[in-house]
């Protein structure tokens, strides 16, 4: 029974010494694990004596085996109300089992942690800097307007504090996503999130002396499969960088209408167009903006689009008349021709999960 376990097993006397072992805990070892020999004896080369100590193994100890990691946790035989071993008989005299070890693989779960950690490092690396140059001007505005004034003033500290705000949410995107399941997608309402967004930014809009403006072709009810909150993120991305992208006095108007089973938002600005929109027509890679940019606003689009095909959607750029940027962000709507074919859109988000399985339930 114990090898038919996926963890391994061994049973240990009040000594340490091996009373028994599954074939799958001598495979995860990686050596024979005799009766009647110690534990701390068997496993020396892998760790020091004292941390196979009794008290030790029941809080867990992780070992490293040829670039494995497996976790060691004790468990004392279960015992009755009164204190007593739990059964019919009582296994702690001469030859009985004192500790049960199970024997994990935890090589995956340490991996995660391991590039969790390397990315919060590079993360404090790329916070650093701007934090440092808030401070910086801070210090400056006190002391010196003049050159608080040279180096940007307001609306420097505004883009740095932009900047360090996207690298946080690329961050917890990041984070989240890793973890995603079918379950954590829910049916919302669409139109309703976008209204929703709009007296939300309006403070930035009239601060920046840009238009913000609304346009919903009609009253019917708008169903995507998702996570609203991450909708309502990537949309605030969106908006709230063509916001600050503009000119003052112009306008940044919003826009969502159904096509084809789809559910389109459209975010047009008259900010002069992205760098080689013109050229190219259509510009799908933010990838680059964001290495270019020191504002924060190809991270914010950035993650905006991984937002949008994590949902099965789509995101683009294209020229508003020659005058600025129209964003096209376009979602699989609930009973339309897309959404019947959604099993597309989460076959991307599994392959983005590592998992499988079918589509999503209506």
């Amino acid at each position: 029974m114990l090898d038919s376990q996926p963890w391994g097993t061994i049973a240990l006397d009040a000594a340490g010494a091996v009373l028994a072992a599954s074939a799958r805990a001598a495979d995860l070892l990686q050596r024979a694990l005799p009766a009647g020999i110690g534990l701390t004896g068997l496993l020396a080369d892998l760790v020091a004596p004292d941390a196979l100590a009794r008290d030790a193994l029941l809080g867990g100890v992780e070992v490293a085996v040829d670039g494995a990691a497996l976790w060691l946790k004790g468990e004392a035989p279960g015992r009755g109300a009164n204190g007593g071993h739990a059964g019919n008989g009582d296994n702690s005299g001469e030859g009985g089992v004192d500790l049960v070890v199970s024997v994990v693989d935890i090589t995956p779960l340490r991996e995660a942690l391991d590039t969790r950690t390397s990315s919060l490092r590079f993360l404090m690396h790329d916070l650093r800097s701007p934090l440092n140059s808030i401070v910086a001007l801070t210090q400056l505005n006190e002391n010196d307007r003049e050159a608080f004034d040279r180096c940007g003033g307001m609306e420097q500290i505004s883009q740095l504090a932009r900047y360090v705000l996207s690298l946080g949410e690329q961050f917890i995107f990041s984070s989240v996503a890793e973890h995603l399941q079918k379950q954590d997608f829910k049916r919302f309402e669409l139109r309703s999130t976008v209204r929703q967004m709009i007296p939300q930014l309006e403070v930035s809009a009239v601060y920046c002396n840009v238009s913000l403006q609304l346009w919903l072709s009609d009253g019917t009810a708008v169903w995507v499969n998702g996570m609203r909150n991450f909708v309502a993120r990537a949309l605030q991305n969106v908006i709230d960088n063509a916001i600050h992208a503009s000119r003052p006095g112009t306008a940044v108007e919003v826009s969502l209408k159904t096509v084809d089973g789809y559910a389109d938002i459209r975010i047009s600005d008259r900010a002069g167009g992205l760098p080689g929109l013109h050229e190219k027509g259509i510009v799908t890679d933010f990838e680059s903006l964001g290495k270019k940019t020191a504002s924060g606003f190809g991270i914010g689009l950035k993650l905006a689009k991984q937002i949008v095909e994590l949902h099965g959607g789509t995101m683009h750029a294209e020229s508003n008349q020659g005058e600025g940027t129209t964003f096209v962000l376009r979602f699989p709507r609930l009973g339309g021709t897309a959404a019947r074919s959604k099993t597309v859109s989460f076959a991307d988000l599994e392959r983005m999960l590592g998992g499988g399985g079918g589509g999503p339930p209506e």
